[in-house]
């Protein structure tokens, strides 16, 4: 395993040994670097539909640039640290707009469904992404789904035509699976699969619905690999107009096959508005079909018009020899660059950072959402797998209040956004300056971990994003000065730290360390001394 902090430091020690001396050569002298080796990352918070932690949850890094890609200490280990992983890139690698570090990130945990996500790094804050992992018998809003067993005959096959009806997610009408009298199921490797019954799971998702699009493997409307009609791959984004999950098992054997081809036919909400047209829909439109078999790539399957009108209700139907996820859509390719937004505002003067949310809106639908930590000195972002035009940026508040929203500037173009002050003007501005004493020194160092700071007031249960911490300082008027209590979680690295019922002052300076008027903690405190030493023998 490889860690870049102790290589860099002992190169540094290796060139001051040359000194010719009987003094040590580092006396008197103060080196001032920065404790961030690793400069490029990504966070990615993984949790449940309620937004809750998950129990053992498995990382892997499974394709693209992952031999570049380290934990902040340095080291190929991959794990959740509470509900945040940090995934930095190699110094000797520097990712830009134009050239982003790339690689897919696979999460598995016991009783939920395997989610494999897309990342990019570039040189701009990638900020916090958040990967929903879903249970397979999970129906959130935006989704509907029916269970139905037909009886088979005895060499495997349906006696009769049976057709399955649920109500489509959208509102649009019912959607239906025909399955023909005489059909027999399959496994993957194309063997018959004999049995009394076959049960048949059909699932209806919404698309427009953003709890519901966590359901599509990926949990996304993006994607960075689409097999295309010619054959060709490539990322981009789809706006769907109807989506289905099907699922048959058969003696507990997941039917992959069948004998004769099925028919789907899925309503179409009679709203739907062209993202790349802009035009209506009617009979006659033409969407693409594609599925998805939960390896992350869709595949185009084939083309479907649009039949019956606005009063009778559109839909598109098609046939079906295999199961998967269904798609009827506009698909889009995406710019091959990363999109770099450059965030201003009065607020940032004074250092101030501030936690905002922004989204992606294509065709009226959200593609795309991330937590980002701001102020003068970090006021970039970067956006990946955004289609060419059409698209919308959002920027939010922490309390979900719209602060400023505008179209996206042109492929390789940076777009730029003044914003409002996302916290409350007229709060007392307060302001986080933490030093560190290494046991044994007298002096403090200042240079510290970027690390991730989350807040909630004592006696409620959700800690809310207050911001990135950069070497020990942060500025927010997100916080009462009036005695409130709160509690703290920071986590950096593979470490995290509570800090419950602590008031702020308008100047909250503090020293960690064992000298007289440092603090180490109240609870724990053989603990946190250790992990001081520990991190102090790394400098």
């Amino acid at each position: 395993m490889k860690r870049f902090r102790k290589i860099a430091i002992y190169t540094l020690a290796a060139a001051l040994l040359g000194v010719s001396s009987c003094e040590s050569p580092l006396k008197d002298f103060n080196l001032q670097i920065s404790t961030e080796v690793i400069e490029h990352y990504v966070t990615l918070r993984v949790v449940d539909t309620d937004g809750q932690n998950v129990n053992g949850v498995s990382v892997a890094l499974v394709s693209g640039d992952t031999q570049d890609i380290y934990n902040m200490d340095g080291y190929k280990d991959f794990k959740l640290t509470d509900n945040l992983i940090t995934l930095g890139v190699d110094p000797k690698r520097t990712p830009t707009a134009n050239n982003p570090i790339r690689f897919r990130v696979q999460f598995t945990a016991s009783g939920y469904n395997t989610q494999t996500v897309p990342v990019a790094i570039t040189d701009a804050s990638a900020g916090i992404q958040t990967v929903v992992l879903t249970q397979p018998s999970e129906v959130p809003d935006g989704a509907e789904q029916v269970v139905e067993n037909v009886e088979l005959g005895t060499d495997g096959s349906t006696t009769a035509e049976t057709t399955v009806e649920l109500p489509s997610a959208s509102g649009a009408g019912d959607m239906t699976l025909t399955i023909p009298s005489g059909t027999q199921f399959r496994d993957e490797n194309g063997t018959v699969i004999t049995g009394t019954n076959v049960q048949i799971v059909v699932t209806s998702i919404d698309a427009d619905n953003e709890e519901a699009v966590v359901l599509l493997p990926g949990g996304d409307l993006r994607s960075d690999e689409v097999v295309l009609e010619d054959g060709s791959t490539t990322a981009g984004t789809f706006s769907p107009a109807a989506v289905a999950d099907i699922k048959m098992l058969v003696n507990g054997i997941h039917v992959r096959q069948f004998s004769q081809p099925l028919v789907v036919s899925m309503p179409v909400p009679a709203n739907y508005v062209s993202p790349i047209t802009g035009q209506p829909l009617a009979a006659g439109t033409a969407f693409q079909i594609f599925s998805n078999s939960g390896d992350g790539v869709w595949r185009f399957e084939q083309n479907s018009t649009v039949t019956g009108s606005a009063a009778a209700g559109f839909r598109v139907s098609f046939a079906i020899d295999h199961l998967t996820f269904f798609m009827a859509a506009e698909f889009s390719a995406v710019c091959v660059v990363a999109r770099v937004i450059n965030f201003s505002g009065d607020w940032m003067s004074n250092g101030t950072t501030a936690p905002i949310l922004v989204e992606a809106l294509w065709g009226g639908k959200v593609i795309f959402t991330g937590d980002y930590s701001i102020n003068t000195t970090n006021n970039s972002i970067s956006l990946m797998n955004l289609p060419l035009t059409g698209v919308t940026i959002v920027v939010r508040n922490a309390a979900g209040n719209i602060l400023e929203q505008g179209p996206l500037a042109a492929c390789g173009e940076v777009t730029s956004m003044r914003l409002p002050n996302p916290g409350d003007a007229t709060a007392t501005t307060s302001t986080l300056q933490l030093y560190v004493r290494c046991p044994g020194q007298t002096t403090v160092i200042t240079l510290l971990p970027t690390f991730q700071m989350f807040y909630r007031e004592s006696g409620t249960t959700e800690f809310k994003y207050l911001g990135s911490v950069d070497n020990g300082f942060l500025r927010t008027s997100m916080l009462k000065t009036d005695g409130t209590k709160y509690d703290f979680k920071a986590i950096w690295g593979e470490r995290m730290k509570i800090v419950n019922d602590h008031t702020v002052n308008e100047d909250n300076t503090a020293t960690v360390g064992i000298q007289p008027g440092d603090i180490i903690g109240t609870k724990a405190g053989a603990t946190n001394l250790a992990i001081l030493t520990e991190e102090c023998n790394k400098l």
